[in-house]
């Protein structure tokens, strides 16, 4: 299912309720549901804040797939080249006073996704997502 966003950080809560619908649709549990609204949540906030320096009307998509007993997810831009896998994690051991601020949204990505890919191709960023559905130890999703 392709999604089409505005880089307007209103629209993450559409993209999470059409996300939402989907997992209910295809029988995944509330808790891999709600891993996966936030991954999209946090990297879409962003895209949104720093992908586009002119400030204007962009568009990015969202594409979002049951494979198997994974959800993929594809985030495409065309936005400035960043790859977020190319990010130190930031440091979750120090108090909230010494931490440098930002770098938080992409490590929780990371830990919630069993694999992210990243890539630049015709000028654009693209982010692929891959979660598993299930639960070591559990053969449903509920």
């Amino acid at each position: 299912m392709l999604i089409i966003v505005k880089n307007n950080i209103n629209e993450i809560s559409r993209v999470c309720d059409i996300v939402r619908k989907f997992c209910e649709e295809h029988n995944v549990s509330n808790e891999k549901c709600h891993d996966i609204t936030l991954i999209l949540d946090e990297i879409i906030t962003n895209i949104v804040n720093y992908a586009y320096p002119d400030n204007k009307e962009h568009e990015l998509s969202v594409d979002i797939d049951k494979i198997g007993v994974h959800i993929t997810l594809r985030l495409v831009d065309s936005g400035i080249a960043f790859d977020p896998l190319a990010q130190a994690d930031p440091d979750v051991e120090s108090s909230l006073e010494e931490r440098k601020v930002g770098g938080l949204g992409i490590f929780i990505a990371k830990q919630l996704s069993d694999e992210l890919k990243y890539s630049r191709i015709n000028g654009q960023n693209q982010l692929d997502i891959r979660v598993a559905i299930y639960s070591e130890g559990k053969d449903n999703g509920n």
